[in-house]
């Protein structure tokens, strides 16, 4: 008696653990009992989302007995279910646990309606599981007598289904296709009419997906005989770049792509100023061969309506959608059609960017009385573009005229006379800055400490007949330092330190004179710089730690002889 009482509290405590598992789970939806799917009314439990849930449920974690149940309540309202917000789930769940009995009476209680339930925004689920559950069970025979090859067109462009469409072609047998591509892709007009389509552009990629042999070289045809209204086209695009992306396994190059390209020979350069055709150039620049790229920017630089080069390049270049296929095309070209690009874009980009160099250094304001456009891009864009160009390209600032762009400098500082600024920005290498105005790696960030932080680069290269400045690199050279203090402009035995910036600087710790010097330093960073002058007092002799370690060296010897004075310079 004991143990028999026992026994359905042992039941009890083990539902009550496998619903606390459950819940546990993730989402809290537990299964239904026996007892509960028996009591309660299935059709409206289907209609309200946890309880579609908690029957769905069941019937993944039931056995048998849960799942026969189920489908016995279900199936007198099978059509209504199936087009339900939440019983379409569970009619989905339904097929794919029924037996091949019950699959065969839910099947023909719906291939009536297979065409119309298609269409509906909910029962497009249904059909699409039918779909699957039919070839998976060897039912393509009566799959495709319910959804004849004759309404594949229609449903092909229906928002709902397409999706039939698609599934059919992803399932089918290859063997099985072949009747249903015929009908959706038979001839070229077909062909143009499905990828205009909304909808059936997807199907139309899918055909190309699966469709093989005599049939994809039909459609490819197709698609190539239409390409250049393909491309333009909302929707045909997306074809196009379809067929340029996926291209077969193993097929380096591409084997569309001349194809394609043939087909918009003589339109190119319109085609790159249009939203969509924009978008399919690119791809095919980013994904042809030499040859076929070649065709494309020949075709930039060689305009229709005797056009010239650069009046072209500067409307392409600055145009909301001709500007990224003239990007894509300077990342891919090669010599001689890069320097060629960079020759006829050079001077738009260089103007470009000398003026938002001008208004950088004015607080980043446009002129007042500037344009609000150029092309049909903002001022503001092309400034962005020219300096995005500019940094990626350095060919693009060759020849360019910095002069104004170095506001508020006098035109000694504006010099290189050593050769040492490649990017011609002013401030040469030699001079302790970079073309960008940050230390260059030659500056001694400590050599200088006793002047305000002013650290003094050092020179490199200096021209035949000029004095040496000092230090190791100086070592075995006509006027370097000598031992005891000889002829040289380095601090008196100074090892390795930097003296001789500034106008007319004298070595003032070796010539023991207490005079203050002028000292530049740079406040900001390029272009919004200043350079100022600091009156400083010259240190005692041997000041600065170069000096130090040269009095210490020099230490009972002679004094040095006086450093000759500079030659004297402009004032800077």
């Amino acid at each position: 008696m004991v143990a028999e009482a026992a026994a359905p509290c042992e039941e009890g405590s083990q539902m009550v653990a496998t619903q606390e598992q459950e819940i546990q789970a993730g989402d809290g939806v537990v299964p239904l009992s026996l007892e509960e799917i028996k009591a309660c009314k299935l059709e409206e439990m289907a209609k309200d989302k946890f309880m579609s849930r908690q029957l769905q449920r069941s019937l993944s974690r039931g056995g048998q007995e849960h799942a026969d149940l189920i489908w016995a309540k279900a199936e007198p309202h099978i059509l209504e279910l199936v087009k339900d917000q939440h019983g379409n789930y569970l009619l989905q769940k339904i097929l794919e646990v029924v037996n091949a009995e019950q699959f065969d009476k839910v099947f023909d209680a719906l291939k009536e309606n297979l065409i119309a339930l298609a269409k509906d925004s909910h029962g497009t689920r249904g059909v699409q599981k039918i779909v699957e559950q039919s070839i998976a069970r060897d039912r393509v025979d009566q799959l495709m007598e319910a959804l004849p090859a004759d309404k594949a067109e229609e449903l092909a462009r229906n928002i709902t289904g397409f999706h039939v469409i698609v599934k059919l072609l992803d399932s089918l047998p290859s063997d099985r296709t072949s009747d249903l591509l015929e009908r959706l892709c038979g001839d070229p007009d077909k062909v143009l009419a499905l990828g205009k389509d909304q909808w059936g552009c997807c199907v139309l990629k899918k055909c190309l997906d699966r469709s093989e042999g005599e049939m994809k070289e039909r459609i490819l045809e197709s698609v190539a005989k239409h390409v250049l209204d393909l491309v333009q086209d909302a929707f045909g695009n997306y074809v196009v770049q379809h067929l340029i992306l996926n291209k077969a396994a193993g097929s380096i190059p591409n084997p569309n792509m001349s194809r394609l390209i043939d087909g918009l020979k003589g339109h190119v350069f319109e085609l790159s100023l249009q939203k969509y055709s924009s978008n399919v150039l690119e791809k095919c620049l980013a994904n042809s061969t030499d040859k076929d790229r070649n065709k494309i920017i020949n075709e930039i630089l060689n305009p229709p309506d005797n056009q010239k080069p650069s009046e072209a390049v500067h409307r392409l270049l600055f145009h909301q959608f001709g500007n990224y296929v003239f990007q894509q095309a300077l990342e891919v070209s090669k010599d001689p059609q890069f320097s060629l690009l960079i020759e006829h874009s050079k001077q738009h980009i260089q103007e470009l960017y000398i003026e938002h160099s001008k208004q950088h250094s004015q607080g980043g304001k446009p002129p007042a009385d500037g344009p609000t456009h150029i092309g049909n891009l903002p001022v503001e864009h092309t400034q962005r573009l020219a300096v995005k160009l500019v940094k990626k390209y350095p060919a693009l600032t060759e020849g360019m005229d910095v002069g104004d762009m170095m506001i508020g400098m006098d035109s000694p500082w504006m010099f290189d006379p050593m050769g040492c600024d490649p990017m011609g920005y002013g401030m040469g290498y030699g001079m302790g800055m970079d073309a960008f105005g940050f230390p260059y790696y030659g500056m001694d960030p400590y050599g200088g400490m006793a002047y305000g932080n002013f650290g003094y680069p050092q020179v490199m290269n200096p021209s035949k007949g000029q004095a040496s400045k000092g230090g190791r690199s100086n070592q075995g050279r006509r006027g370097a330092q000598k031992p005891g203090g000889q002829k040289g402009k380095g601090g008196a035995g100074q090892k390795g330190g930097h003296a001789g910036a500034g106008k007319g600087m004298m070595d003032a710790g070796a010539a023991g004179i207490d005079e203050s010097v002028r000292v530049g330093r740079i406040v900001g960073f390029w272009p919004n710089y200043t350079i100022t002058y600091d009156e400083v007092p010259t240190a005692p002799q041997g000041g600065g730690k170069g000096g130090q370690r040269s009095k210490n060296k020099a230490k009972g010897k002679a004094a040095p002889k006086k450093a000759p004075e500079e030659e004297s310079q402009p004032d800077a």
